[in-house]
């Protein structure tokens, strides 16, 4: 019997995609530049650029704040903008308040996590990312009442897969409980899936782009809705 749910933040039960989508809107109508390409194309040059300097984040290396203005350093150098300081501070504080006026939970998360914690069962977040910006999303979203424990890579050192994040979350989801009695569940196969496995965690893919899986072997649910067939996925008892 599952006795406590691991669960990733962005994009698993925080809306980080959608949200970044809606910035990057309102870059664009603020930033001529930025139009040359599709919402996709943009999608696609962000998420490459924010995921390299977020590791920088992650290790200590850059402020969120110093990481943001090369993000956009960087963006409009794709774009054939030569650097202007008062461009990059007004971009990227634009962006970031069109991200946090976004955020939002993913279709069907508060529900899941009532769910999991009606049934008793432990719920903690296990997340790659600093700990005041996930313990913000966590209180926008209404999901703190129900979340026993934040683990972040800040908080730890160490970022998932690595082990020690996850053998953080099992001393946090309490005594006796060991890999054998939790559940992970996530979007990111290499950190969320992978790592976890590699932990000796059972996981559960949450794969809402129907990706190719990597090991058919590791269950999947592409929706949090229904949540009757989410609880199952988990293991947990309505």
């Amino acid at each position: 019997m599952v006795r406590a749910v691991l669960a990733d933040l962005d994009d698993t039960l925080f809306d980080h995609r959608g949200a970044t989508r809606d910035a990057l809107l309102a870059l664009a109508a603020a930033e001529p530049a930025f139009t040359q390409w599709t919402l996709a194309e943009f999608d696609a040059r962000h998420r490459v650029v924010l995921e390299t300097l977020h590791l920088d984040v992650l290790a200590g290396r850059r402020s969120i704040d110093a990481a943001r203005r090369e993000r956009f350093t960087q963006l409009l150098a794709q774009a054939g903008v030569g650097p202007a300081d008062a461009l990059i501070a007004a971009l990227s504080d634009r962006y970031r308040h069109a991200y946090q006026s976004a955020w939002r939970p993913i279709r069907g998360a508060l529900a899941l996590a009532q769910a999991v914690s009606h049934a008793g069962v432990r719920f903690i977040i296990v997340t790659n990312n600093l700990v005041a910006e996930q313990a913000r999303k966590l209180e926008h979203c209404g999901l703190t009442p129900l979340v026993d424990a934040l683990v972040t890579s800040e908080g730890v050192g160490v970022a998932k897969p690595g082990a020690e994040i996850f053998a953080e979350a099992l001393r946090q989801a309490g005594a006796g409980i060991g890999a054998a009695d939790v559940v992970m569940f996530g979007d990111a196969w290499a950190t969320d899936i992978a790592g976890a496995t590699a932990a000796g965690i059972r996981a559960v893919w949450f794969n809402p782009e129907g990706a190719a899986s990597p090991d058919p072997r590791v269950e999947q649910v592409v929706s949090l809705e229904p949540l009757d067939a989410v609880l199952r996925a988990l293991g947990v008892s309505a």
